[in-house]
Order: C-alpha cells, then sequence, then structure tokens
C-alpha cells in the first residue's frame, strides 16, 4: 500500500457495482458483520454469499483504527484484510449518500429519501476544503443543501450513521 493511502480510502471505491452504480460491495466481496468487540479485539462473521468465503465460526480480527474517537459497533459491515499471514484486520466499509437534504435535525438527516443518523463525532467539510469546518458550521445545513455523506452501514439496527459529511452546494 502506498503511503499516505487509507485502507478506508482503498477500499472505499472498489465495492461499487459498476452496472447499476450500487453502493452495495459485490456479493462475492469478503464481508463480515462484526459480532463483539473490546477495544481493538473484535470478532467478525461472514454476510451474505461472502458467509461461505470465510470460516464457519466468528473470526478473531483487529479494527482498524479510526479518527475523532470513533469505534466499529456489533452489528457494522467489515472487510477483512489479511495485512500479513494470520493478521487480520477489520475495515469498516462505508456507505455513501449523496444529494438535496429534504430534512435536518440535530440527530438526523434526510438525503434523497434515506434517512440517517448523526452523532456529536460527525465531521463536517465545507466545499472541496481540506480541513473539516469548525463546530458548529458557521451556516447550520438546511433543506436543498447537496451533501455527501459517508455512513458506517449497520446490519443489526438498520441504521447508516454519519461519520463525514461535506457539503457541495447551498440552498
Amino acid at each position: 500500500m502506498e503511503e499516505g493511502t487509507s485502507r478506508r480510502a482503498l477500499f472505499s471505491g472498489i465495492f461499487r457495482d459498476k452496472a447499476d452504480d450500487s453502493p452495495l460491495p459485490p456479493a462475492d466481496a469478503p464481508l463480515g458483520v462484526l459480532v463483539t468487540g473490546s477495544g481493538r479485539d473484535v470478532t467478525v462473521r461472514g454476510y451474505g454469499r461472502s458467509a461461505s468465503l470465510m470460516a464457519a465460526e466468528p473470526v478473531a480480527a483487529q479494527a482498524e483504527e479510526l479518527p475523532y474517537g470513533w469505534t466499529l459497533r456489533p452489528g457494522d459491515l467489515v472487510v477483512l484484510d489479511e495485512t500479513s499471514p494470520g493478521t487480520k484486520v477489520a475495515v469498516a466499509l462505508h456507505r455513501n449518500v449523496t444529494g438535496r437534504v429534504t430534512a435536518v435535525a440535530a440527530d438526523r438527516i434526510t438525503v434523497e429519501g434515506q434517512a440517517c443518523r448523526l452523532d456529536p463525532r460527525t465531521v463536517h467539510y465545507e466545499g472541496m476544503a481540506g480541513e473539516p469546518s469548525a463546530k458548529p458550521l458557521a451556516e447550520p445545513l438546511k433543506v436543498g443543501d447537496v451533501v455527501t455523506l459517508e455512513c458506517f452501514d449497520n446490519r443489526v439496527d438498520g441504521t447508516l450513521t454519519v461519520h463525514f459529511m461535506r457539503r457541495t452546494g447551498r440552498a
């Protein structure tokens, strides 16, 4: 892996179905669902068709280090990356949501009909800025703004939780 390239960046673009531009990974991707976790020690079981590619029992791994105090929680989708023989890392799988804001509240945002949870740790970017905006945003998000959200996808409770948010247009 080249210097400066994170696992998140590596996996963020490769798990898109080119045929219909679906945000879901291909059926044969080595996907797992985080079962339990304590610190960076986690167990992962196979998800969907990838369950047959993994061991029948949950697999022990180390969770990738996430910025800004984020940690993976049971139900989050991950990809198992074998960094060296026998050393597995559970890399968070993100789902992107892009479009116009149709509703916004302190703890939730809806974009083109997709509801997503906001968290105090959600990082906000303005335009193409390389650094996060000061929180709270100088101009709060409002209906009609255009955003791109990067979310954790939790299959246990069915939620998308916004990890990074970038406002690319204003109403």
